[in-house]
């Protein structure tokens, strides 16, 4: 039986960022869709009023909207925060929920400290509130491409747009979500390099918040839709299907 998938993108990206995974998902006999979260990729809403709640609702409505049913959600790095509010606003039409490498936050704890962050303040020197990939750094872009060829790096970084900053610094309700019993994957990239505050590696410091979750390893490092599109939807096709 054909798999649906709906994949909800991270910081920066859009639902581009998936196609190779929707490709070999499909080419698996099963059912993708990828979401442009409000302020990214073909979406039109500006930037500045870019919510956590809207983002969640976006993604709500988009499933809602085309009468999926038996959902696999997976939300890559920043969707993580995206994914669980999701999941709890249609509980009935959601099969499972994976995060990609992805944030898992504690549960009403927001990603960065709204009066002391970094982030907070790149954006609020910018009219749509918002954080360009190229102000993180250094060290952040060679961890989060550590394993791309050049000329992919080159691509991804005239595809990104700026992040808006609202749902870095919102709190993220988790209770809501773990209380359906929906069941919960991780799925680890074990080389990801992208920097992490307040650890050295995405796992096990995020998919250890996660309830029982069923774990998955790729040998990748964080833009696994990029460098390994054909592993990555395996992955998610076994998790689907409970292997």
């Amino acid at each position: 039986m054909a798999e649906t998938f709906v994949l909800v993108h991270g910081a920066w990206h859009g639902a581009w960022c998936w196609a190779a995974v929707i490709n070999q998902l499909q080419q698996l006999g099963d059912r993708a869709y990828a979401v442009d979260l409000p302020g990214h990729g073909m979406s039109q809403v500006d930037r500045a009023t870019v919510t956590l709640d809207g983002c969640v609702r976006s993604v709500a409505e988009f499933i809602e909207r085309h009468d999926l049913n038996n959902v696999v959600l997976a939300g890559h790095s920043l969707g993580g925060l995206t994914i669980p509010g999701v999941a709890a606003k249609i509980p009935n039409r959601i099969k499972r929920v994976v995060w990609v490498t992805a944030l898992v936050a504690l549960d009403g704890q927001p990603l960065a400290d709204p009066a002391d962050s970094p982030l907070a303040a790149i954006a609020n020197a910018r009219p749509d509130r918002s954080i360009p990939l190229e102000a993180m750094g250094e060290a952040f872009l060679k961890g989060l491409t550590s394993d791309m060829a050049p000329a992919m790096i080159d691509y991804l970084m005239t595809a990104v747009c700026p992040q808006p900053v609202a749902p870095m610094i919102s709190p993220v309700p988790m209770k809501p979500y773990f209380d359906t019993g929906i069941p919960s994957s991780y799925l680890v990239c074990e080389d990801d390099q992208t920097p992490v505050a307040g650890a050295p590696n995405w796992h096990p410091h995020f998919s250890s918040r996660l309830k029982n979750p069923t774990l998955k390893f790729l040998k990748s490092g964080h833009e696994v839709m990029f460098t390994h599109p054909a592993e990555c939807a395996q992955a998610l096709h076994d998790l689907a299907i409970g292997r």
